[in-house]
């Protein structure tokens, strides 16, 4: 193949980490801002994002006001640094999904993405919130872009490489569709039952590859 593999998705589809007030040079920076983070998805998986605060962080996180604002200077930033770690987690597991099941068609290759998205729902508090489709993802980088629009052209790329799947130019368009639909039916699937609706995720893959049948994706 020669092109890129599914390892290269997580930094092909990540353009920037600047959420962060203070990029961590030091290890203790970087746990105090996961700490941080961690905290913040509690919150929102309690009270929902609207209701979150930088005083409802530091209050779960055992810190002071000024140490939150000391890497976000507000309850934006935090969400959009909070979006984008778990944008960048659903692209690794993505990644090692697709690398230990080697798909060979593309429909198997996207339940990669629906089985690593349904792990994190059920694993990552305040994932169900922040949806990977949600503009706050990344907000001032591609005139805010959506992720799911993100990642479906390096998605298109490393699919052709991998599968040898045919692209007349429209593939990322129709991933970009692909992983929209997922998304919008995974997340309905987590509001209905905390654990998952099994019905909702299986109608989920089951539109899904109807789609991806009906736009006529081959290898």
């Amino acid at each position: 193949m020669g092109g890129l593999s599914y390892s290269d998705l997580v930094s092909a589809a990540l353009t920037t980490t600047g959420q962060v007030r203070n990029e961590p040079v030091q290890a203790r920076s970087s746990e105090r801002i996961g700490a941080l983070l961690d905290a913040a998805s509690a919150v929102v998986a309690e009270v929902g994002i609207e209701r979150l605060t930088t005083a409802m962080v530091a209050e779960r996180a055992g810190a002071s006001i000024g140490t939150v604002y000391r890497y976000f200077p507000d309850r934006i930033a935090v969400l959009g640094a909070m979006s984008l770690r778990g944008f960048e987690r659903f692209l690794r597991l993505s990644a090692e999904k697709l690398e230990a099941t080697a798909p060979t068609g593309i429909e198997a290759a996207f339940g990669c993405l629906i089985d690593a998205t349904v792990e994190l729902h059920r694993t990552e508090p305040g994932f169900t919130s922040i949806r990977l489709s949600d503009q706050i993802a990344l907000p001032e980088v591609d005139g805010g872009t959506a992720a799911a629009a993100r990642v479906s052209g390096p998605l298109a790329a490393i699919f052709v490489d991998e599968l040898g799947v045919t692209d007349d130019g429209s593939l990322a368009d129709t991933l970009d569709v692909a992983l929209t639909i997922a998304d919008a039916l995974i997340v309905r699937a987590f509001i209905a039952d905390p654990k998952g609706d099994a019905a909702a995720i299986a109608a989920c893959r089951q539109v899904v590859s109807g789609y991806l049948a009906g736009a006529s994706v081959s290898a």
